[in-house]
């Protein structure tokens, strides 16, 4: 029988839980003039940002005044955006010839649009979304997995234009929060305004009473077995489809023996073992003391961190804080909100992960 879960980056899964944040966004672009013109989508890796952007895609494929834009944020993306531009039908008639290829040589050479000889790939982009905004036509560009590129900053550039001239062009990226903070922090991006006043979206972790009710409808099981489930999952995405697959092998296929082992082996190997290798040196013994001290399955204090880390080697106030912020951005370290100086590791089954593999590495 086939399985609804699955544990497959940014694949849509069968099943899937809606976040509130999901319908603010496509609620905003359901206006006339959507208050909110870019929005970023940041969290820790297996967290929904991807399936989340999917998500909104979809539904605003369900208005046909929506063009769907999706950019290669490892490849030219300014040819990219020209080139799709260049598709559309509304567009495509003002071309001097019916068939046109978008390059670079194309372009130095002169392209006839709309009696006009064009030899700058931003005019051109400019003019296109012109011609389809005259046709009550608006774009929305979606760039996954953003860092700080040349390709990004030329991007960056080319949409801020756009903006200037007030067309009806949005955006929604996605990526690491310590990626996107390097875009915005990088002095060759500072003069990039819409980037760093870009609506900031974190991806919340998931309600547990609806993963609790999503496993509930799905398996032969008590509320009691299903809430349990949920709170294995801790909230996190990745987990809950990684959990739910396994448990679906385990009681449907019958494949799955040992669910606990094989649910923490999976966050690691296709999350957590990649999660680690992003880590600094100081980021490392940083969790590693939080491990030692059992903020995986408490919440502990501090100063007790900071006392446990230099058991190892030194380390001031204001150096805990860049840490601390990193981890945070990096959604490993939790931090209470109500500052009674309370941290703990959220992750699901991180904790284990840090004893079984990495407590005894110098």
């Amino acid at each position: 029988m086939q399985n609804p879960f699955t544990h497959t980056f940014g694949m849509e899964p069968g099943k899937y839980i809606s976040t509130v944040q999901t319908e603010e966004i496509v609620e905003n672009f359901s206006y006339p003039n959507p208050s909110e013109k870019c929005y970023m989508i940041t969290g820790v890796r297996g967290c929904g940002k991807t399936v989340m952007l999917s998500k909104i895609v979809e539904e605003l494929k369900k208005d046909d005044s929506w063009i769907v834009i999706d950019l290669n944020v490892t490849k030219d993306m300014q040819l990219q955006l020209a080139a799709k531009l260049a598709q559309e039908k509304q567009v495509q008639k003002c071309f001097l010839k019916p068939s046109i290829e978008i390059s670079i040589a194309g372009i130095s050479a002169g392209l006839e649009y709309s009696k006009e000889k064009i030899f700058d790939i931003n005019v051109l982009i400019e003019r296109m979304v012109q011609t389809l905004s005259s046709h009550e036509k608006r774009i929305i560009i979606t760039l996954d997995d953003v860092s700080a590129t040349s390709e990004m900053r030329e991007f960056a550039h080319t949409f801020q234009g756009l903006l200037r001239a007030k067309l009806p062009v949005h955006i929604i990226m996605t990526g690491l929060l310590s990626n996107y903070r390097d875009v915005t922090n990088k002095p060759e991006f500072k003069d990039c305004t819409f980037l760093t006043r870009a609506f900031q979206i974190m991806v919340e972790p998931l309600d547990y009473s609806q993963i609790a009710v999503s496993y509930l409808n799905t398996f032969d099981i008590s509320e009691k077995e299903a809430i349990k489930l949920a709170k294995m999952t801790r909230g996190y995405a990745f987990a809950y489809q990684v959990l739910g697959w396994l448990f679906f092998e385990k009681t449907v296929n019958g494949k799955s023996k040992n669910l606990e082992f094989e649910y923490t082996s999976e966050l690691i190997k296709y999350c957590y073992s990649k999660i680690w290798t992003e880590l600094t040196e100081k980021e490392i013994l940083i969790v590693k003391s939080m491990v030692e001290l059992g903020a995986d399955s408490q919440k502990v204090k501090r100063e007790d961190i900071i006392k446990e880390v230099e058991k190892t080697e030194p380390i001031s106030s204001a150096s805990f804080n860049t840490y601390k912020e990193r981890l945070i951005g990096k959604g490993i370290l939790t931090v209470s909100i109500n500052r009674d100086g309370f941290y703990w590791i959220e992750l699901p089954q991180f904790g284990e992960f840090v004893r079984m593999y990495h407590m005894d590495e110098f």
